[in-house]
C-alpha cells in the first residue's frame, strides 16, 4: 500500500506542477498579446489622426513585426488551452507559428539595415527603394523554410507525429531545427549585430554638441543656426541609435534561451523543466519587449500627446464651457434667444450638443481628466 499511495502523491504533485507551468506561460502570453493589441489599436488611431508623422518606413516596419508577433502569440495561447489532436491542424498551426517567429527575426534584421542605411551609408533614396523588400525578403525565407519543415517525414524529427512536443530533443531533430530556424537567425543576429556597431560608430562621429557658453555671443546667425541644428539632429539619432539597438537585443533575449535549452537537453540527454519554461517565457514575451519599444519612439510619443491635447481641447475643455453655460442658464434663467447666441459664439452645432450631452461624452470627459494633459486643465 505504501508504495502505491507514494506513486498516486507523487503523480498529483507532477500533475500540479504542469497545471502551474501551464498557467504561468499563459498569463504570460495573455500579457504579451494584451500589450501588442493595444500597440495595433493605437498605431491604427494614430495612422487616422496624424498619418504625416505615423507613416514612415520605420514604424510601419515595426507595427509589422507586432502583427506577425500576435498571430503567434494567439496559436499559442490556443495550443496552451485547447487539446488539439487532429495532425494537420496541429502541423497547420505549428508552421504558421513557425513563419511568424521566423518573419519577425527578418524583419528585425530589415530595420538594422535601414537604420545602418540611412546612417551610416546616407543613401536615403535607397533606403525608401528598398522598403518593399524588407516585407519581401522576410516573408518570403520564412514561408519557404516553414515548407521544408512541413515537407519532411515524422521519421526525420523522430517523433510519432507533429502534434508530439520533444522534450528531450534527438540529434537529427536539433540538426534539422538548426539547418532550418536557429542557424538562420544566428545569421540575422549577426547581420543585426554588424549593422549596429556600424550606426554606432557613425553615431560617434555624427554627433557633436556646441558650447555655447565660451562666448556671450554667436559668432553669427549661420552658425547659431546650425548650433541648433546639430542639437536637434543629436536627438533625431539617438532615438534612431534606441531602435537600432533596442530590436536586436530583444531577438537576441527571447530566442537565445530557447537555443540554449535544445542544446543543452540533447547534449545532458534530460529534460531541463525550469530552463524549458524560462526560455518559454522569455520568447512569449517578446510581444511585451517591442510594445515597450514602440511606444519609446520619438514620433509614437509626441502623435500621441498631439491626439491627446485635441481630444482633451474638445471632450473636457469644450465640454465643460458648454455644461457652464447650460447651469448659468439654470442658475439665472436665461432666455432661449441668448443662450443660443452664446452656444453659437462657441461654434457648437447639433453634433456636438449631442455628444457633450451623451454617456460617450461624458465617459470621454472622465478617462481624458486623467491624462497628464487633462490635470493640467482642471488645475487651471
Amino acid at each position: 500500500m505504501a508504495p502505491a499511495v507514494a506513486n498516486l502523491v507523487k503523480q498529483s504533485i507532477n500533475a500540479q506542477r504542469k497545471d502551474g507551468y501551464r498557467t504561468g506561460l499563459t498569463v504570460t502570453v495573455v500579457i504579451a498579446l494584451f500589450c501588442s493589441v493595444i500597440c495595433i489599436v493605437v498605431f491604427f488611431i494614430l495612422l487616422a489622426c496624424n498619418s504625416r508623422r505615423i507613416n514612415i518606413p520605420l514604424v510601419r516596419l515595426t507595427m509589422s513585426i507586432q502583427s506577425v508577433n500576435t498571430i503567434a502569440l494567439l496559436i499559442t495561447l490556443v495550443f496552451n488551452e485547447v487539446h488539439i489532436t487532429a495532425q494537420t491542424l496541429c502541423s497547420t498551426l505549428r508552421y504558421v507559428t513557425y513563419i511568424c517567429y521566423l518573419s519577425s527575426i527578418f524583419m528585425i534584421c530589415a530595420v538594422t539595415i535601414h537604420l545602418w542605411l540611412v546612417i551610416t551609408r546616407r543613401k536615403l533614396s535607397q533606403a525608401k527603394r528598398n522598403e518593399r523588400w524588407y516585407y519581401i525578403v522576410p516573408f518570403a525565407l520564412a514561408i519557404t523554410l516553414s515548407a521544408i519543415l512541413a515537407a519532411l517525414p515524422n521519421s526525420a524529427y523522430g517523433l510519432t507525429n507533429r502534434c508530439a512536443v520533444a522534450v528531450i530533443p534527438s540529434r537529427d531533430y536539433l540538426v534539422i531545427r538548426w539547418c532550418l530556424y536557429y542557424g538562420w537567425f544566428v545569421v540575422a543576429s549577426a547581420i543585426s549585430l554588424a549593422c549596429m556597431a556600424s550606426v554606432l560608430k557613425s553615431v560617434r562621429r555624427l554627433t557633436y554638441s556646441t558650447n555655447m557658453h565660451n562666448s556671450r555671443y554667436p559668432a553669427s546667425t549661420e552658425a547659431y543656426r546650425n548650433a541648433v541644428n546639430a542639437r536637434a539632429n543629436s536627438k533625431r539619432l539617438r532615438s534612431l541609435v534606441f531602435y537600432t539597438i533596442a530590436y536586436p537585443l530583444i531577438s537576441l533575449i527571447c530566442n537565445l534561451p530557447q537555443l540554449i535549452q535544445e542544446l543543452l537537453s540533447t547534449t545532458m540527454k534530460r529534460p531541463l523543466k525550469w530552463l524549458n519554461f524560462m526560455s518559454k517565457v522569455l520568447l512569449y514575451s517578446e510581444g511585451f519587449m517591442l510594445s515597450l519599444a514602440f511606444f519609446s519612439y520619438p514620433a509614437v510619443l509626441h502623435s500621441i500627446r498631439d491626439v491627446t491635447h485635441s481630444a482633451v481641447q474638445y471632450w473636457v475643455i469644450e465640454q465643460e464651457e458648454f455644461w457652464r453655460m447650460r447651469q448659468s442658464e439654470t442658475r439665472h434663467g436665461k432666455s432661449a434667444r441668448v443662450l443660443k447666441e452664446e452656444l453659437s459664439d462657441m461654434l457648437l452645432d447639433r453634433n456636438d450638443v449631442k455628444n457633450f450631452t451623451s454617456q460617450r461624452g461624458r465617459l470621454y470627459h472622465f478617462i481624458l481628466v486623467w491624462t497628464p494633459e487633462g490635470k493640467i486643465v482642471s488645475g487651471l
